[in-house]
């Protein structure tokens, strides 16, 4: 790029950080964040439709929202979201890859034990494990 070229707009809110990091925390503590997830969900269907219509543009949006966050809620919020747009398929998206990575991270980096990581992040675990071996 040009030094007076222009990066694209982000496709998301400008509070999408601030929403990201709250969705993360909610994310990892349903009952116990005191987050209503009503709000949490509401946003969803905007969303979806971005991450259906444009799945590597949304990923790396997504993943620039988060670049600054170094690992924290708002990481981990990210994780979660590319799983609840991509479902079982987000394993075999290359994009979504670093996201969950970055968000099994995040439970590592706070001590969480590996009986509270889900079922798709164990499955990554075991991914990055053979890949490995």
């Amino acid at each position: 790029m040009g030094i007076f070229s222009r990066s694209p707009q982000s496709p998301f809110p400008d509070d999408m950080f601030r929403w990201l990091e709250t969705f993360g925390r909610y994310s990892l503590d349903v009952h116990g964040s005191g987050i209503d997830g009503g709000d949490m969900w509401d946003r969803f269907g905007e969303l979806h439709r971005h991450a259906t219509r444009d799945q590597d543009g949304f990923l790396t949006a997504l993943r620039a929202v988060v670049a600054g966050d170094q690992g924290g809620f708002a990481t981990f919020g990210a994780a979660r979201l590319a799983w609840e747009m991509y479902g079982g398929d987000t394993l075999r998206i290359p994009a979504a890859l670093p996201l969950i990575d970055a968000g099994i991270e995040f439970k590592r980096s706070r001590g969480l034990p590996t009986a509270l990581l889900t079922g798709y992040e164990m499955q990554r675990v075991n991914q990055l494990r053979e890949q490995r071996d």
